[in-house]
């Protein structure tokens, strides 16, 4: 073994991490009889035993075998009893709307047409409801999202990704002057279709994101039939200019954006292994750009500093993506993996004045957010936290300091008085959305203590019961709530990664 591990050649080792070690989901040196962990914090060290591997499981029910007749026959009947109790809770649930149908023996029983699925399935009339058997909501849920995402992501077949690209000029230059101010984008949706120009595929990425995200916008003023189409569209053009811009990507400021861009559109499309591969060549721009060392004496870039304060915020920005993904996603680190120094913009005394209006209040919030995020995974990788019960403590009390950042700033009560101004409003529901998320997902985790899975399934049972997330989920709906109101069609399409 190597010296790095601390384990020399004449120390014995256990087969098996030790309990605390595997509670935590930290790597164990197992060396006996003190693992390195839990010898410099004086804890006590156990080994758990080997229990023996069970035999496999016969190919034949015992209870169905040919020695087993009234075993056998005793089954059947409790399957047989099992289905009349569903049929007939599945009949009684149709309140009148079932056809009667006369038996045998002259009584009526029910045949309703919803009590068998036409894709094969059992429907769900078929599951009584009673105070023993209630309904999982995060398991349906759960299956939900899944059976979306595959959905979206077949929808990018090969049948229509050589499907023509038709986003009307007019349309595209309005929703470009809606979200920035570059030359170059403005001249694309004129240039785009010629047959003698060529466009860099960073600048399409960009621009098809861009594309996607003036769907959402009043701009669009389309139906939300078209607005579906136009999206799709805008999507399709940027999964084709991908594989070409990571070919030529060298690590640029725009190969940043484009990253950041299909980060964030591939994540509200459902598709997480893209957004997700796409994030960690935004990280790795960051690094090359030196964006880590801002603050550094290493840092060798110099910016003046309006410009170094965009930069600032532009990588804590990544920050919050980061502790977003590990939260939702069950992602491991990235950016926040490695070492970094970057002080949080506005904070020198040659800064230009903080600028002022709500995209600087909430961005100040979502950094106050991040923190938080950031103290609750510190919290979980601390040793000291042994018991669920405390953590589970800690946790509320974060929580609660989160929910005090959004009552400082009035971010709800601001949304629900807001009007016409898009950019703001999208910016401060983009806040409150990650905030009351990431109180439900902290709660959510909870699950992930006991398990070594990194993506173990989720039932009601295993998230504690807490005000607080109720609350939360609360919050978060009617915030939903006020934007499907703002914008109906816009709002369906931007929760993918909250859903």
């Amino acid at each position: 073994m190597s010296s790095s591990s601390g384990v020399t050649g004449s120390e014995q080792l256990n087969r098996l991490s030790c309990k605390r070690c595997k509670e935590r989901k930290v790597r164990c040196n197992r060396v006996m009889p003190q693992c390195g962990r839990c010898k410099p914090n004086d804890l006590e060290c156990v080994y758990p035993v080997r229990v023996k591997r069970r035999s496999a499981r016969p190919l034949i029910d015992p209870a169905l075998s040919a020695d087993g007749s009234n075993a056998a026959l005793s089954t059947i009947l409790d399957r047989l009893q099992r289905l009349e109790a569903q049929t007939a809770a599945g009949s009684s649930s149709t309140n009148g709307q079932s056809i009667l149908t006369p038996s045998g023996d002259g009584s009526e029983v029910s045949s309703s047409p919803v009590a068998f699925s036409t894709t094969g399935h059992e429907s769900s009339a078929l599951t009584p409801h009673n105070s023993d058997h209630e309904m999982d909501a995060m398991t349906v849920l759960k299956d939900a999202v899944d059976q979306v995402q595959e959905l979206r992501k077949r929808s990018f077949g090969s049948t229509a990704i050589t499907s023509s690209i038709d986003i009307p000029t007019d349309l595209a230059k309005t929703w470009v002057a809606s979200l920035l101010d570059r030359r170059i984008i403005d001249l694309i949706p004129d240039i785009i279709n010629l047959p003698h120009i060529h466009v860099d595929p960073v600048i399409l990425v960009i621009y098809y994101s861009i594309m996607y995200h003036g769907c959402s916008l009043k701009a669009s003023n389309v139906a939300s039939t078209s607005s579906l189409g136009y999206m799709n569209s805008s999507y399709l053009g940027c999964l084709r200019a991908v594989p070409s811009w990571e070919r030529e990507a060298s690590g640029t400021m725009t190969d940043l954006i484009a990253a950041l861009f299909t980060s964030r559109v591939a994540a509200e499309f459902f598709d997480y292994d893209l957004a997700w591969k796409m994030f960690k060549h935004a990280c790795e721009y960051c690094q090359t750009l030196n964006l880590h060392k801002l603050d550094s004496d290493e840092n060798n870039t110099f910016f003046s500093e309006a410009k170094c304060d965009n930069e600032r915020r532009g990588f804590w920005e990544v920050i919050q993506i980061d502790l977003f993904y590990r939260l939702i996603l069950n992602t491991p680190p990235v950016i926040t993996n490695d070492i970094w120094k970057v002080n949080l913009p506005w904070l020198d005394p040659d800064s230009d004045p903080l600028p002022q209006g709500m995209q600087t209040i909430a961005f100040l919030a979502s950094s106050r957010v991040s923190l938080v995020i950031a103290r609750f995974f510190a919290m979980l990788d601390d040793p000291e936290n042994t018991t669920k019960p405390e953590i589970v403590a800690k946790t509320e009390d974060l929580c609660r300091e989160m929910q005090q950042i959004f009552t400082e700033w009035q971010l709800m009560e601001w949304l629900e008085g807001a009007q016409d101004n898009e950019q703001d409003i999208w910016v401060v529901a983009d806040v409150i959305l990650t905030g009351y998320t990431s109180i439900i997902y902290m709660f959510r985790k909870m699950a992930l203590l006991n398990s070594t899975s990194p993506r173990p399934p989720t039932t009601d049972l295993d998230i504690p019961d807490s005000p607080i997330v109720e609350d939360a989920a609360r919050r978060l709906i009617a915030a939903l709530n006020r934007l499907l109101v703002i914008y109906p069609y816009g709002a369906k399409r931007s929760i993918g990664l909250t859903v």
